[in-house]
């Protein structure tokens, strides 16, 4: 059984297998707004708990990954464009989403007080 996230409608956003710092709902695998946020069928990661766990596992590790690469081009080991082109494209989509997410858009900058 999962933990979800919503946002202010109430749609679910983001499903755990643990609670986190800002989510604490907890959801039988067959409720209706989870079957919703897979399309209307509970995939079978939700039913096998090795599963759950790797899934889980595999969601942080790719933050993980975001945070190593961030650390490599702010000491500039790397930059952002020795990136190949698709994961450049996945990094900018990801900050959007998470932008999104938060009810802001990091990727656009204000040009207040520019001129």
């Amino acid at each position: 059984m999962p933990y979800v996230s919503r946002d202010a409608t109430g749609l679910i956003t983001g499903i755990f297998l643990r609670p986190q710092s800002n989510v604490t709902e907890f959801l039988p695998n067959d409720h209706a707004d989870i079957l919703r946020f897979f399309g209307g069928v509970a995939p079978q990661v939700l039913t096998n708990n090795a599963l759950m766990d790797l899934t889980q596992s595999d969601i942080d590790f790719i933050r993980v990954i975001e945070d190593l690469i961030d650390v490599l081009i702010d000491k500039n080991v790397i930059t952002f464009t020795d990136l190949p082109s698709k994961v450049r494209e996945k990094i900018v989509n990801r900050l959007d989403a998470r932008g999104r997410l938060a009810g802001t858009n990091d990727i656009v900058v204000s040009d207040n007080g520019i001129l």
